[in-house]
């Protein structure tokens, strides 16, 4: 297995790293140049509030920091330098990834085997060994947040780390048939963006076969993205008084008075973590 330094694959990579831990010599999956892409395109997309997601390009920045390790000038390491060690490292890597998108580690475990349990490659050492490196990953990411709050590490746990602390209402069983309602209705919807967005790809292949075209692309769906999301609270303007002290930290005023919060712009202003929160903590 060869790691090319030439420029980086395209989307997410979560397809890619699944043919390249299978056996498949994708080229260039595995480079700087992709590793620098994704880092400061993942940055900029969250931070500019695009509708992306960052667990996909953290699994493969994940990987590509596996696989560098290898070659680190340790004199130890040169033994590794194999494809069977290799792929072990890129597991770990994108193992890692996942967990500290989502503060799972158990679940960073499975998602690498998942990808990769076709391959005779994948065996039960390695399960222990990455489920080691997801919890290092999300130890380190809880230690790096806590520091930057100012705060300690004595009660750290993975939904604080995707969600913060949360005032929520126990569940009672009156909330199951909604619960099976709202289920159906977004398996449905998932569905119907399953179909739309594989044909939307086979035109996209078609049509846009050149960089400057793609470029564009990239261009105008952040524009289009950046501009709806700032002028929908505007538009549909309500103001209210925030339910806790807690939530009052991630409520966006917008243009309401001082005390009062808009909604839609604490949804569209805030992470994906916080927009949660203010979901489930019922703004």
């Amino acid at each position: 297995m060869t790691i090319y330094w030439g420029p980086g694959a395209n989307g997410s990579g979560i397809a890619e790293l699944m043919g390249y831990l299978n056996g498949v010599n994708y080229p260039k999956v595995i480079s700087f140049e992709t590793f620098v892409t994704k880092v400061f395109g993942v940055l900029g997309a969250v931070l500019g509030g695009l509708c992306v997601g960052k667990e996909g390009p953290l699994a493969h920045i994940g990987s590509i920091i596996g696989a560098t390790v290898v070659y680190f000038p340790i004199s130890r390491f040169e033994k590794y330098r194999n494809d069977h060690d290799k792929r072990n490292m890129i597991a770990a890597g994108c193992s890692a990834g996942v967990s500290a998108a989502f503060g799972a580690p158990i679940g960073g475990t499975l998602f690498a085997f998942e990808i990769s349990k076709p391959n005779v490659f994948w065996k039960f050492s390695i399960i222990w060994k990455a489920c080691i490196s997801c919890t290092f990953g999300v130890f380190t990411l809880a230690i790096i947040q806590s520091a930057m709050k100012g705060e300690g590490i004595n009660d750290v746990n993975s939904s604080v780390l995707k969600f913060g602390l949360a005032d929520i209402t126990p569940p009672t069983v009156d909330v199951i048939p909604g619960s099976i309602i709202v289920g159906a209705i977004t398996g449905v919807l998932g569905a119907i963006f399953v179909a739309v967005n594989s044909n939307l790809s086979i035109v996209r292949k078609k049509m846009i076969t050149k960089n400057w075209q793609k470029l564009a692309e990239a261009a105008f769906f952040s524009f289009m993205t950046t501009s709806t999301f700032y002028w929908l609270p505007y538009f549909f303007e309500e103001c209210r008084s925030p339910i806790s002290a807690s939530n009052s930290e991630i409520a966006v005023a917008y243009s309401c008075p001082e005390g009062k919060f808009n909604p839609l712009a604490t949804m569209f202003f805030n992470t994906e973590g916080d927009a949660i929160r203010s979901l489930i903590s019922g703004f």
